[in-house]
């Protein structure tokens, strides 16, 4: 039985593995590289013999390739190191062994390399931290909304007392005007205090909330025509409808009040003035998303869009937080947006915010569309 020849063995193996592996001299410039190396420059193995990274990558690749064949060269020794690279068939996240090749005299002679394509890994782990990241907040929000909905029960009732005492200290000062003028504002304090309980509640998704097919759009449109009397002429407010959106299951009250607060933030993003739309459209989810709690299905999207401040990644992945703001002391309770997510919860739906610094905000509105 012939014994094959160990050099056509190696030659083999190189070529079947699906890892590139490439050999370089001293100048960089390749003398070996199998087939998979091959395929990820989208070129023959013969026409990248020869060549050096300059002529095969785009600069930034290469410079960074030609950086660590330099420490390797430093070293004497084999290193790792990991990124992504770019050629001319796209990128690929690799994790690369480098090391010398040398003669029979122990001269280095060039760099050889083994390549490991890593871009699946990479976006399955991702993935998972992006699921990882969604259940944390999940359950942040479910923690810090039983909170709340602890409080709020508890602190209602005590604001429950105080407006019945103050509106009997009212009937009994009727003829008092100066005894009416410290009262009335007492009044009107506790009257914020329970609209602020009611908030927290619609954020514990505690607040009886009566979700039935409503036409969205004239809602909005009812909306829009309050708002135009209320926001500053500095503010310009236009409205996109579509009809393919008009039928959701919502609570008119908490839609109006959700609805409300989304352009009343957007007001104030905009102290210098500028524009808000709001435009209503269908989606049609086919899978449920990895970072939201929507179910697939048909959803009308209220969708709010401004050109105000914008926010951060970080600001804007908090917004929703019940407490968290960024506003001045005492102009804001951090509790309008997180009603908002509380409400559309409720109603089956969820809320998302895209927002770029210095460039405006979207919030987009989740609803199940009725039958």
């Amino acid at each position: 039985m012939a014994i094959p020849n160990s050099v056509d063995i190696l030659q083999a193996v190189i070529e079947a593995t699906p890892d590139a592996i490439f050999v370089k001299d001293l100048e960089g410039r390749y003398v070996v590289v199998n087939a998979a190396a091959a395929r990820f420059l989208g070129r023959r193995a013969e026409d990248i013999i020869g060549r050096h990274d300059l002529e095969l990558y785009p600069e930034e690749t290469a410079r960074r390739f030609i950086a660590d064949d330099q420490q390797v060269l430093a070293a004497g020794a084999p290193l790792a190191f990991e990124g992504i690279a770019t050629s001319d068939t796209g990128e690929q996240a690799y994790l690369v062994t480098k090391g010398v090749y040398r003669n029979t005299d122990g001269q280095v002679q060039g760099i050889f390399g083994i390549s490991h394509d890593v871009t699946e890994l990479r976006r399955t782990n991702e993935a998972l931290e992006q699921t990882r990241e969604a259940l944390f907040r999940s359950q942040k929000m479910e923690l810090v909304g039983q909170l709340t909905g602890g409080l709020a029960h508890d602190f209602n009732n005590i604001v429950a007392v105080m407006q019945g005492n103050l509106e009997l200290l009212r009937l009994h000062f009727a003829n008092d005007a100066k005894a009416r003028d410290l009262i009335d504002p007492v009044i009107r304090a506790a009257a914020h205090a329970h609209e602020l309980t009611a908030n927290l509640l619609t954020f514990a998704r505690k607040r009886p909330l009566n979700p039935q097919p409503l036409d969205i759009n004239a809602l909005t449109e009812r909306m829009v025509r309050l708002l135009s009397r209320t926001l500053p002429p500095r503010v310009a407010l236009t409205t996109d409808l579509k009809d393919e959106a008009r039928l959701a299951r919502v609570d008119a009250a908490a839609f109006e009040a959700a609805l409300l607060n989304v352009v009343l933030n957007a007001r104030d993003a905009m102290p210098a003035g500028g524009s808000v739309q709001i435009r209503t459209w269908r989606a049609d989810l086919a899978n449920a998303s990895t970072d939201s709690e929507l179910v697939p299905g048909a959803y009308a999207v209220v969708e709010v869009e401004d050109t105000g401040t914008g926010m951060t990644e970080e600001v804007a992945r908090r917004a929703v937080e019940a407490f968290f703001t960024t506003k001045a002391d005492e102009a804001g309770t951090g509790l309008g947006l997180s009603m908002v997510h509380g409400f559309a919860q409720q109603c089956g739906g969820c809320v998302s915010i895209a927002s770029t610094a210095g460039q405006g905000t979207v919030v987009r509105i989740f609803l199940p569309l009725a039958d």
